[in-house]
């Protein structure tokens, strides 16, 4: 039930942060270390910083 309505709570956010043109930050614990970013055209990028290097990649979002 709550994970449901998480689920609907991020879907919102991220869906009013791009009406914005902004781009929406989240945490996914399922995808594994990161912040999951979503720009502006729905692209989802995963944020992994190792031994103080940043690493960006491409992830499927399924919150969006």
């Amino acid at each position: 039930m709550y994970h449901e309505k998480l689920k609907d709570f991020r879907k919102r956010s991220i869906e009013k942060a791009l009406r914005a043109g902004l781009p929406a930050y989240f945490i996914d614990e399922c995808l594994g270390d990161g912040v999951i970013r979503v720009r502006p055209g729905g692209v989802a990028d995963r944020i992994v910083v190792s031994q103080g290097q940043i690493q960006v990649k491409p992830v499927e979002c399924r919150s969006c």
